[in-house]
């Protein structure tokens, strides 16, 4: 695996232990994305992190969902479901591409 490939795998298990801690109540995009940096040094643009969390939603998956905002494609709200917090807790398989 490459770094690059890691590092995506990272942000998004950073973006769910976000999401967990906030007990899967709906966070702001801005909100996270500002956590992110100050938590982990990691700056991601609003399409970056649109990115992941389409990714996460993703019908497979469904670690997160989407509220989106009126203030446009990157403005949206996000949660953790029940189903991350397994992910998290390795009640379920873990996952490829999500690294905690």
């Amino acid at each position: 695996m490459n770094a690059a490939h890691r590092r995506e795998e990272i942000i998004r298990g950073v973006i769910l232990d976000i999401l967990i801690q906030h007990r899967l109540e709906w966070v702001a995009s801005d909100s996270l994305r500002l956590e992110i940096l100050r938590g982990q040094g990691f700056v991601l643009s609003s399409d970056d992190l649109l990115f992941h969390a389409a990714y996460l939603a993703d019908q497979s998956r469904r670690y997160v969902e989407i509220l989106p905002l009126r203030g446009g494609r990157d403005q949206f709200q996000i949660r953790a479901t029940a189903k991350a917090v397994d992910l998290h807790d390795e009640r379920i398989p873990a996952d490829p591409g999500v690294m905690f």
